[in-house]
């Protein structure tokens, strides 16, 4: 392993102009490297152009083998000291080529530290009936890399009890807020006066794309239960509804018949900071999860760097994580009635909420993007 790093090359299937997580990460991790000295450049497909004054370089995917040569050309030309992979399958357009590039950096002579960061498993989509073929190419992604970097424990635990041997070189750094409580950011009153939003309501705050898994039958349920349908309560959908428009990665939809009759406000698509300006109008986030909350939850890490009570659902594997019931509020993934009644506590006990409020902001602290940045340079080093 590298005992100091100068120079990161970064590549990632998402930047901006592209909206997602993976996109935002990458940003938000790149400023935190080059707060603490570290240089860094960029590889992506989703530019149209390289953009050599902001060190972002565009990756070509056809023909056939020109990104990883773009990339090896790359970690040459600027010698990085670590080429480091954003993995999530759905997230590249040939998600076989990410796959391949440890190994090709190796035969073009590249002699630096190989990273790869998995998003999640999934195994990625190559050809039909490519069946047992994905799994090797995430196999040989992991296999080929100097360091894997899972972002949920729970991954890590999995790829152990398939591949005890690569536990030595896998480490877990979870995601960071990649939007965050501008200083400037006034009080909840005033976020409502700037929002136009009656003070006197109770607002639960859902922020991220409203899609299967993200356990918004569960909360619409709950909206209905006579504990929160009244006309003080109400829920504000934050940000865009989808991906944008081209995104390989967009689980299903969910319904638009969801919220059909709830007090519902939607705010369609809104920039980061109008995002902040809603989430400080409220008074909790419900996250209902259906897997359960895990540090790949950037949803959850930016609603609790706004300081917001978060109720969400257990994780899988509670002892993995390294936050606890009473920093926030855990409910089982499912269970309308335990969200309806956990929302109305926040609602009705003050004290509750500060506590909510209290373990928001230390989840924050330990999560921050200087301490995500730190955790990598130091798996880089081993």
């Amino acid at each position: 392993m590298l005992s100091t790093i100068c120079r990161v090359l970064f590549v990632t299937g998402e930047f901006p102009p592209r909206r997602g997580g993976i996109s935002d990460h990458v940003v938000r991790l790149r400023a935190a490297f080059e707060a603490q000295g570290v240089q860094t450049d960029i590889a992506t497909e989703s530019v149209v152009a390289d953009d050599p004054e902001d060190g972002v370089y565009r990756t070509l995917v056809s023909p056939w083998g020109r990104q990883v040569l773009k990339v090896a050309r790359l970690a040459r030309q600027f010698r990085s000291d670590v080429v480091h992979i954003q993995y999530q399958a759905g997230a590249f357009a040939s998600p076989l080529q990410p796959a391949m590039l440890p190994m090709a950096l190796r035969l073009t002579g590249y002699s630096g530290l190989v990273a790869v960061t998995f998003h999640d498993l999934a195994e990625p989509y190559l050809f039909p009936r490519a069946g047992p073929l994905r799994r090797l190419a995430m196999d040989l992604l992991r296999g080929s890399a100097d360091v894997c970097i899972y972002v949920d424990a729970y991954d890590r635990a999995k790829v152990d009890m398939r591949n005890p041997d690569e536990h030595q070189r896998s480490h877990v750094v979870p995601v960071g807020p990649t939007i965050e409580r501008p200083s400037s950011a006034g009080t909840r009153a005033g976020a409502r006066e700037i929002l136009g939003l009656p003070q006197n309501i109770f607002l639960i705050g859902f922020f991220g794309f409203r899609q299967v898994g993200k356990g918004l039958d569960s909360l619409a349920e709950a909206m209905r239960m006579p504990e929160l349908a009244r006309s003080g309560t109400r829920l504000a959908l934050i940000g865009a509804a989808t991906p944008d428009a081209g995104s390989r990665r967009a689980a299903a939809a969910l319904s638009p018949e969801t919220f059909a009759g709830l007090n519902v406000l939607d705010t369609g698509p809104l920039e980061s900071r109008e995002v902040s300006t809603w989430l400080c109008a409220c008074d909790v986030a419900a996250l209902p999860y259906d897997e359960g909350l895990s540090t790949r939850r950037g949803t959850f890490m930016v609603a609790t760097a706004h300081g917001l009570p978060v109720v969400t659902t257990k994780p899988r594997r509670p002892d993995l994580l390294e936050i606890r019931d009473g920093e926030v509020a855990f409910i089982a993934a499912g269970d309308a009635r335990a969200l309806a009644l956990k929302l109305a506590r926040v609602r009705n006990d003050s004290v509750y909420r500060a506590e909510l409020e209290s373990g928001a902001r230390a989840v924050a602290q330990r999560y921050s993007w200087r301490r995500i940045a730190r955790r990598t340079l130091d798996a880089y080093s081993g």
